[in-house]
């Protein structure tokens, strides 16, 4: 004989993972606004040290690393709370947690892969 969870423990255990769920997908859903709002702060963080980014000069690493940081840190906190919600409903019980887990883990490693490759390059 298996013992289930009160009705009222297993309500709250579902709205916990439907809470996590509708997290994720809104971690997903902010993706694109932390895009343009990276780019924003990397461009102001450049020009704030005086160098203007539409410009063909080359930046120091100094100011490439602050900007690029800063941009990649705002780039990568949706995806990362996406993966991190995603897999906590996964865990709670939502097996299409794993959806937005997996979007979030993708696009984030993407986005310092392809944020790291130019720097990389660029001291070659």
């Amino acid at each position: 004989m298996t013992v289930s969870p009160a009705p009222a423990q297993r309500s709250a255990q579902d709205a916990a993972a439907r809470r996590s769920l509708r997290n994720a997908w809104i971690s997903v859903a902010a993706i694109p606004v932390a895009f343009i709002v990276a780019m924003v702060a990397g461009d102001w963080l450049a020009s704030l040290m005086g160098y203007d980014p539409g410009s063909g000069e080359l930046a120091p690493i100094g100011v490439m690393l602050t900007a690029g940081l800063a941009g990649v840190l705002i780039l990568v906190a949706p995806a990362a709370c996406a993966a991190w919600f995603g897999f906590r409903a996964r865990r709670q019980g939502v097996a299409s947690g794993l959806v937005p887990a997996v979007i979030g883990s993708v696009v984030g490693a993407a986005e310092i892969l392809l944020n790291i490759l130019p720097l990389l390059l660029s001291l070659r």
